[in-house]
C-alpha cells in the first residue's frame, strides 16, 4: 500500500515542504532508502548521507538546517518515525482462529473460538484465555494461567502455573514466566529450598523480550505494571514490583523484593539489589549498580550507583590519576632530599 506524501504528512501531523503527490511505500534507513521510500534524520551525524540518499523525502525537526527537495518537518521526528513505521512498514500478523491438531488443551480450560492455538502447544488445567489470543508453536501454558484479550505468545514460551497476563501482552520466544525464585536457606550446613508459592502478574500492554526470566513470588505476586517493556535477556526476581511504562534494556536484572516506580529506565547490563525502593522517573545508566533507595526523578550511574553528575566528576578525576601520581612521587623525592 502506498501513500501520497501529503497524506503521510497529515497522518504524522507534520508540515510538508516539496511535492505532496510523490507516492511513498515504506520507511527505510537513510543510507539504503530508495526513490519510493521515506527516511528520517534525528541525529546530525546522519547528515553525511543527505547527498547520497535516494529517499523520496526526509522526516526532520522543525528547526533542522537542511536543504532537500521534499521534507516533513515535525517537533518530534522520532515520534513521527514511529508512526510512519506503523503506517508504512507494519504488517500485522493475521489471526487464524482454531486449535492445531497437535496441540493439547485440557478440557477444563476456556479457549474462545477467536483464539489461535499453534502446533505442539500445551494448555493445562483451568486456563482462561481472552478473545483473539495467539499462542504459537510449542508454548506451554500451565494450570490456572490467565491470558488477557489480544495477547500474543510466541513459540517456546513457558508460563508456569497461575501466571496472569493482562490484555495486549506480547511475550517473545524463549521467555519463562513464573519459574521459582532463588529462595534458599542454610540450616546446619544444609541448603534448604524455600517454597515459592506466589505467581506473576503482568498488566495490560506489557511486552517481554526473548529469553527473559520472571520469577514467581515466594509469597504473593511478582508484578509488572501496564505498558512496561522488557528487552531481551532481562531477569526479574521474586516479589519484585515494577510500575507502569518502564523500559528495561537488555541484560538488566532486579533482585528480589525490590519496588520500582513508574517511568523508570534501566540501561543495558544495569542492576538493582534486593529490598530497595526506586522512585518514579528514575534513569539508571548502562552498567549502573543500584545498592540503595533512589528518590524520584534522578539519573544515577556507576557502581555503586550515585547521582550521574557526581559519577562524571569522579570519572574525570580518575582520568587524571596518572599525572597526579607522578606529581606526588616528584614531591616525595623533593621532601626526601631536604
Amino acid at each position: 500500500m502506498t501513500f501520497k506524501l501529503s497524506e503521510l504528512a497529515l497522518a504524522l501531523g507534520a508540515s510538508l515542504e516539496g511535492d505532496g503527490n510523490i507516492e511513498i511505500s515504506r520507511l527505510n534507513e537513510i543510507q539504503f532508502a530508495t526513490s519510493h521510500e521515506i527516511s528520517f534524520i534525528s541525529n546530525s551525524k546522519y547528515l553525511k548521507y543527505v547527498q547520497s540518499t535516494k529517499a523520496a523525502a526526509l522526516i526532520v525537526s522543525e528547526d533542522f538546517d537542511i536543504v532537500y527537495p521534499n521534507l516533513l518537518r515535525t517537533s518530534n521526528p522520532k515520534q513521527a518515525m514511529t508512526k510512519a513505521l506503523q503506517i508504512l512498514n507494519s504488517k500485522d500478523r493475521e489471526l487464524v482462529p482454531g486449535i492445531h491438531s497437535s496441540a493439547s488443551v485440557h478440557p477444563s480450560s476456556r479457549v474462545p473460538d477467536s483464539s489461535e492455538i499453534g502446533p505442539g502447544v500445551i494448555i493445562g488445567q483451568d486456563v482462561t484465555l481472552g478473545e483473539n489470543v495467539i499462542i504459537e508453536g510449542n508454548a506451554v501454558i500451565q494450570s490456572g494461567c490467565r491470558i488477557g484479550a489480544d495477547s500474543h505468545i510466541y513459540p517456546n514460551v513457558v508460563l508456569y502455573e497461575n501466571s496472569c497476563l493482562g490484555n495486549h501482552c506480547l511475550i517473545h520466544s524463549g521467555s519463562v514466566i513464573g519459574s521459582d525464585g532463588f529462595g534458599f536457606t542454610v540450616e546446619d550446613g544444609v541448603i534448604e529450598k524455600i517454597p515459592q508459592t506466589g505467581n506473576v502478574v503482568l498488566g495490560d500492554f506489557v511486552e517481554v523480550g526473548a529469553n527473559c526470566a520472571i520469577d514467581r513470588g515466594s509469597i504473593g505476586s511478582t508484578i509488572i505494571g501496564a505498558g512496561t517493556i522488557l528487552d531481551n535477556l532481562v531477569h526479574i526476581a521474586h516479589n519484585v514490583r515494577i510500575g507502569k511504562n518502564c523500559f528495561l534494556t537488555a541484560q538488566t536484572a532486579i533482585a528480589g523484593s525490590t519496588t520500582v516506580g513508574d517511568g523508570v529506565q534501566m540501561g543495558g547490563q544495569s542492576g538493582i539489589v534486593g529490598h530497595v525502593t526506586i522512585g518514579s522517573d528514575v534513569s539508571i545508566a548502562t552498567r549502573g549498580g543500584v545498592t540503595r533507595d533512589i528518590p524520584d526523578g534522578v539519573m544515577v550511574s556507576g557502581f555503586p550507583a550515585r547521582l550521574h553528575r557526581d559519577e562524571l566528576k569522579i570519572e574525570a578525576i580518575i582520568k587524571n590519576l596518572p599525572e597526579l601520581y607522578k606529581a606526588v612521587k616528584t614531591l616525595e623525592k623533593q621532601v626526601n632530599k631536604t
